[in-house]
């Protein structure tokens, strides 16, 4: 990717903890934004009830070249996307208190909670839409990826936007039969991708794509 002239960016002031105390920054070229999740083989992200169906086993007791793919994941992640409803959902299970990703997230939501989730504290609400929330992911992320994380509805609406440059797709060998499609309804026009790369881990695959555009 060809590098952008820099150019210096105001931050609010609740965030200059992400950008330095001067409250501004020099905004290098910015990276790609990666729709990266776990699917299973029938093209679900949960079950009916957003239960995980075991789909993300290959992340908490990773093996193989998983280990390699996770362990990028953490270098290459300057940000991450996320919407309110997977919020909710890792706030119910404390899922944020040991977060390995120390980066800015980024939750795209109607309101803000009174009182954000053990671990989530530094995490910032947009409430005014994909392309705030994108635009505010990549300032912080810089040169390194902005990753959207979930969930499907969220995806979609990247999808639609014509926001995604790239996919890595954890596919699990998992037929869950009903649940929540990451694909489903999103409304966005026929999408091309170039397979890029084909990582066989251990209970899972990891396919790698570019967004023709």
């Amino acid at each position: 990717m060809e590098p952008q002239e820099d150019a210096i960016v105001d931050i609010p002031e609740n965030r200059v903890k992400f950008f330095g105390t001067t409250g501004k920054m020099l905004l290098p070229s910015v990276g790609k934004v990666i729709l990266d999740m776990a699917m299973s083989l029938d093209g679900f992200i949960a079950a009916p009830n957003d239960e995980d169906a075991g789909l993300h086993n290959y992340f908490f007791a990773p093996s193989g070249a998983t280990v390699k793919v996770i362990e990028e994941g953490f270098n290459t992640t300057g940000a991450i996307v996320m919407g309110r409803r997977s919020y909710d959902i890792g706030a119910a299970q404390d899922g944020f208190a040991d977060n390995p990703y120390h980066v800015p997230t980024f939750v795209l939501a109607h309101h803000v909670p009174g009182k954000k989730a053990k671990g989530a504290e530094e995490f910032i609400f947009v409430t005014d839409g994909v392309e705030s929330a994108l635009q505010q992911a990549k300032l912080a992320a810089g040169e390194r990826y902005v990753v959207i994380g979930g969930g499907a509805n969220i995806a979609q609406q990247f999808l639609k936007a014509g926001l995604i440059d790239a996919m890595q797709i954890h596919l699990v060998p998992i037929l869950l039969g009903t649940g929540i499609r990451l694909f489903d309804q999103s409304g966005a026009d026929h999408i091309e991708l170039e397979s890029t790369e084909v990582i066989e881990g251990s209970g899972v695959t990891h396919l790698r794509f570019r967004v023709i555009k």
